[in-house]
């Protein structure tokens, strides 16, 4: 039965699964077609409010901010403040419900009302494609954003360009340890920042896939670092950027969309244009999971109040699953865009 669905999907999702456009200038930083989907545009992050976990989040580039408040049962498009709805990265801080930051191809925007309203947040960063967007762990006022521009900095209204040290412009993933210590993949290798220093450093050895598309962190084990390349799968330091070794042992697919890290079950997960992966307590072993999922999957992420519970996007759908990835149904079908209800089909 496995089989057959995976065979459907290579047939029906082969198109859509076209790699990588000849420019890296492109304003989606993935650089992935995919099918279409009730979000309209393509999903690229998707966030659960941990004081509330019934209350969702999807940025699609192409169709804006979408809000759940019943787990996915409906959602509701939000977009007022907005230029336009080509989104690319969405930030919730834990600390301070209905707060949340949006990275888009016009610099990162701010709501304090659950999405409901957004606003500039800095002249700055105007007409910046903001690709990524990490707070500090100690303090999650300060944000750092990933943009085809380099690496800015900023609280509140005050923002900055971290430009010193770092020779690629093209920056598509962040990571913040719990230190304060800031990770940056681009596409021209990863690049380290010290906390409370100015300076980038460039930490690559090992790495035979510079094209870095998405940086994770080990919360629970210092200096260990994840980050997703364009065609050569992932790649883990133990010490902190300074030697990198392959972590694709199992991994079907190279080309990497989407980094996972769920600490509380010492999990990782891929998404891939070949589907999702997992990899468990920190082992160079991957399987597949979510036989019924489409192809690409852009976006991962995780219920914290409920570590086993997932979230996938791919194109313009969202997926979940309530055990650890084993099963998964699709919660996109109830959408309301200008005030009446759309229900959408069943892929």
């Amino acid at each position: 039965m496995k089989h057959s669905v995976r065979s459907r999907h290579l047939r029906t999702g082969w198109v859509g699964a076209l790699l990588f456009f000849a420019s890296t200038s492109s304003a989606w930083p993935n650089h992935v077609h995919m099918h279409g989907g009730p979000f309209i545009g393509v999903v690229l992050s998707v966030a659960v409010d941990p004081s509330a976990p019934k209350t969702l989040y999807v940025a699609a580039h192409g169709g804006g901010v979408f809000r759940s408040k019943d787990g996915g049962e409906s959602w509701l498009a939000l977009n007022q403040g907005l230029p336009n709805r080509q989104v690319f990265s969405l930030l919730l801080d834990p600390r301070q419900a209905g707060n949340l930051y949006l990275g888009t191809d016009e610099g990162v925007f701010h709501s304090t009302d659950q999405a409901v309203t957004w606003r500039s947040l800095s002249p700055i960063l105007d007409k910046r494609n903001i690709r990524a967007l990490a707070a500090d762990p100690q303090d999650s006022e300060l944000l750092y954003a990933a943009t085809d521009k380099g690496v800015f900095s900023g609280k509140k209204g005050r923002w900055r360009r971290l430009s010193v040290g770092i020779r690629h412009d093209d920056v598509r993933g962040l990571g913040v340890d719990p230190k304060g210590t800031v990770y940056a993949g681009t596409f021209g290798g990863v690049y380290k920042k010290e906390t409370f220093q100015n300076r980038w450093r460039e930490v690559g050895e090992g790495l035979t896939d510079k094209r870095i598309r998405a940086v994770v962190i080990d919360s629970l084990t210092s200096g260990i670092v994840y980050a997703g390349t364009a065609t050569s799968g992932v790649f883990k330091t133990t010490n902190g950027g300074e030697i990198w070794q392959e972590f694709n042992r199992g991994l079907l697919n190279s080309t990497v969309l989407s980094l996972l890290r769920v600490p509380e079950r010492q999990s990782l997960y891929v998404g891939t244009v070949d589907g999702i992966f997992e990899s468990q307590s920190g082992a160079n072993q991957w399987r597949s999971i979510g036989p019924e999922l489409p192809f690409t999957v852009s976006a991962i992420t995780y219920d914290p109040t409920q570590p086993q519970r997932l979230y996938a996007g791919s194109g313009g759908r969202l997926y979940k699953s309530d055990d650890a990835g084993k099963k998964w149904q699709e919660v996109s079908h109830r959408i309301n865009y200008f005030g009446t209800v759309s229900l959408s089909t069943k892929r």
